[in-house]
């Protein structure tokens, strides 16, 4: 009987163990910082915190997809504190024109395209006015910005932790010769067919 018992409650440890391990799996956290090319030529630290969930992205089974979004910036020409932006979206761009500071996001699934009320075209902008992110139309965003100068994956590879412009720009990252033109700038034009 004892050894039954002890049987019994190993197994139980075991699968409370493994479900535990395959929930962190479906969600969970990353962090990393990344370095950023400005119009303006300066280089910044963008650190880029997500909350991940496995899934079906539309076209592929992913380890993460970015349910949230935080980056967080020092621009002391904006801000004398760090500057976070907080999101349901993939940032595609942070940028600096003509004295303004842009943020434009692109939904990661249909779930958000849909939590953003479908844009058309599929991108979300922002501006820093008066000390806080505030949405505005995609018509807006300077079309001098559009080149997209944040990490195209929605994480980069596994151990990274901080990413400078030279390896973002590797074939490991950034350059992949596979990469479709609108993955590289954003696109008024742009329709999505897989929503």
């Amino acid at each position: 009987m004892k050894e039954k018992t002890l049987k019994n409650i190993g197994i139980l440890t075991l699968l409370f163990t493994l479900s535990g391990c395959l929930g962190l799996l479906h969600e969970g956290y990353r962090e990393w910082q990344e370095e950023v090319q400005l119009n303006d030529g300066r280089v910044i630290v963008v650190t880029q915190k997500k909350k991940c969930s496995s899934g079906y992205t539309g076209k592929e089974q992913v380890a993460c997809i970015a349910r949230e979004t935080w980056l967080t910036i020092n621009l002391p020409d904006f801000s004398d504190q760090p500057i976070t932006w907080h999101e349901h979206l993939k940032a595609r761009v942070i940028n600096v024109d003509q004295g303004d500071l842009y943020i434009v996001g692109f939904p990661p699934t249909g779930r958000e395209y849909e939590l953003y009320e479908k844009p058309d075209p599929p991108f979300v902008a922002y501006r820093w006015e008066k000390q806080m992110w505030v949405q505005i139309p995609f018509e807006q965003v300077p079309e001098s910005i559009y080149d997209v100068n944040m990490l195209y994956e929605g994480i980069p590879p596994p151990g990274i932790k901080y990413l400078s412009l030279e390896k973002k720009a590797s074939k490991e990252v950034n350059g992949k010769p596979t990469y479709r033109p609108w993955v590289r700038r954003i696109d008024p034009q742009r329709k999505l067919n897989r929503y």
